[in-house]
């Protein structure tokens, strides 16, 4: 059931060009119950991640500025 949320939250997140946590967040908080202090360190853990290697990719392609 998770996996399905997180596909579902990817697809509509891409299509209407907003993060996937606007989505994640409510769901796990109102379908699983979970301590929403944990949901919320659990989404920026997640945009970190995400911004560390789309960072890396720019700068691999040296898409960066000085």
């Amino acid at each position: 059931m998770p996996f399905l949320i997180c596909v579902f939250a990817g697809l509509i997140g891409s299509l209407l060009g907003i993060g996937g946590g606007l989505i994640v967040v409510p769901l796990l908080m109102l379908l699983f119950h979970i301590d929403i202090r944990l949901v919320i360190g659990t989404s920026i853990v997640s945009v970190i991640a995400t911004s560390s290697g789309a960072a890396a990719a720019y700068v691999g392609e040296r898409i960066t500025f000085r």
